[in-house]
């Protein structure tokens, strides 16, 4: 199949999370498939056309936005093996230093910026002559794709038969825009009411990508289930609910090209299940790094995340304010996010300054550090669609304790209900005291050497592949082409 995979983001290109990380990991899966795939992004100027191997198609792209029509330029790359990718190009648009914000507020023009690429990427495809049997959108910043094919494409002949899937990373993140946006993106007022663009009184582009859709994809299945109910669907739950059949869950995979201890050059001592020494060695950098107490049999918890209500990191470091008056353990944490947030844990370095360690911003040798020297992975997220890090965590030993929702629910074992394939623990009632006791429980079972060691090697050996993602999706792919 030929496939359009539209994206915000992609690793090596401009990444701000996981999302740049899933659209370089499978469209190389999909390649490895046989499929023809395209992949479509905007040209910021952090992607640098030298070091990418940027080259200019020289034809003008014409895209009607507003009550004209603005135009831009179209490049494309083969820096990634087996992916060609192609870039659109607008200085007002994106000749800036963030993707979607200046680093403390959005962009004001986010709505104009990426309806502009979504219209942008159509016109593109014609010119290239491109024509894909899938687009595949991804997040609100693409979901104005299938709109536009459905209403101003859809009789155009060199779309006639082609399909669009949605997939939702986060429902949190939405798109919503006053209704004027609807004039600017030139979507007839038409699609403006509750079945199609309407939310309450403003314009939802997650939404019209979800009803304008032929399929719509989460990235687990436990997440797919819990948008459809109001706690976890923002405001959009019953729109998930209509979809039956259209709305699939495929979980995520791991890069494990570079994310295996056994060949990963970004940390002190490499590991496996069989030997396990490397770890240990990892463990005493780890300490040393965070200048915490160099202390073999003491459990070390660390964290990778942003700091926000969603991670749950406001539970997470109440938690630990009471373990560690409890418990012998220690605690790093690398990331970023609110200000409160991150007050609240410098009180807690500053109340157990040779146990806890902190390092503020985002660091990709020290991400690889925590996952391979600490001996728990906490992750009690409030939600959470999938979720890489216990995944990562899984393959390096690493035992995660996770909430049990979303993708966390669905790619760990609980140890505490099956003791037989327990690969981490999961946590029912997500509030301090109730994430403390079983931090507690967890330590007893870390103080039981052979179980613990059973737990670490069961992990180690699972195998979560971005091949097996990449076949549900083309099962997907392949039900709409039957359509």
């Amino acid at each position: 199949m030929k496939i359009a995979f539209v994206t915000p983001e992609a690793y090596p290109f401009a990444k701000t999370g996981g999302l740049a990380d899933v659209s370089y990991s499978l469209p190389q899966a999909l390649a490895h498939r046989d499929h023809d795939v395209l992949l479509i992004m905007p040209r910021y100027y952090r992607v640098d056309k030298n070091r990418f191997q940027l080259k200019q198609i020289p034809v003008p792209l014409g895209v009607p936005m507003g009550n004209g029509e603005k135009w831009a330029g179209i490049y494309y790359s083969n820096y990634v093996p087996n992916i060609t990718a192609l870039f659109i190009e607008h200085d007002n648009f994106f000749g800036r230093d963030g993707l979607y914000d200046d680093g403390y507020n959005a962009y004001a023009d986010n709505g104009e910026r990426f309806a502009f690429f979504c219209r942008a990427v159509l016109q593109a495809l014609k010119v290239i002559n491109f024509k894909p049997d899938i687009i595949h959108c991804n997040d609100w910043q693409t979901a104005l794709v299938p709109v536009y094919l459905r209403t101003h494409y859809a009789h155009d002949e060199f779309y006639r038969s082609v399909s669009s899937v949605m997939v939702v990373h986060n429902v949190g993140y939405q798109g919503v825009f006053p209704a004027e946006m609807m004039q600017c993106a030139m979507i007839g007022w038409e699609y403006f009411h509750v079945g199609a663009l309407e939310f309450y009184g403003q314009m939802n582009f997650l939404k019209g990508g979800i009803v304008f859709s032929d399929a719509v994809i989460t990235v687990s299945r436990k997440y797919a289930q819990e948008i459809q109910r109001p706690e976890f669907g923002y405001d959009l739950a019953g729109v998930f609910a209509s979809l039956g059949g259209r709305l699939y869950g495929i979980p995520n995979g791991v890069d494990y090209e570079k994310w295996d201890p056994q060949n990963d050059p970004r940390i002190p001592a490499n590991f496996s299940s069989k030997k396990l020494s490397g770890k240990k060695k990892c463990k005493r950098y780890l300490q040393n790094r965070f200048n915490i107490q160099e202390i073999a049999t003491v459990p070390l918890i660390g964290t990778v995340s942003r700091l926000t209500y969603q991670k749950g990191m406001d539970i997470l470091v109440e938690s630990l304010f009471i373990l560690m008056k409890e418990h012998s353990c220690q605690f790093v944490i690398v990331g970023s996010g609110d200000g409160n947030l991150m007050w609240r844990f410098e009180e807690l370095r500053k109340a157990f300054p040779d146990r806890v360690g902190i390092f503020w911003g985002y660091n990709e040798d020290l991400a690889h550090l925590v996952e391979a020297g600490a001996d728990i992975y906490a992750m009690p997220s409030r939600y959470e669609p999938c979720g890489l890090n216990q995944m990562y965590s899984l393959r390096y030993g690493t035992v995660p304790v996770v909430h049990a929702t979303g993708g966390l629910d669905d790619t760990i074992v609980d140890w505490f209900s099956n003791r037989e394939r327990g690969t981490g623990f999961k946590c029912y009632d997500l509030s301090p005291g109730a994430l403390a006791e079983v931090f507690s429980r967890v330590f007893e079972v870390y103080h039981n050497a052979e179980e613990w060691l059973k737990i670490v090697r069961r992990s180690m050996e699972v195998y979560y592949s971005w091949d097996e993602a990449a076949k549900e999706y083309e099962e997907v792919y392949r039900k709409l082409q039957l359509k």
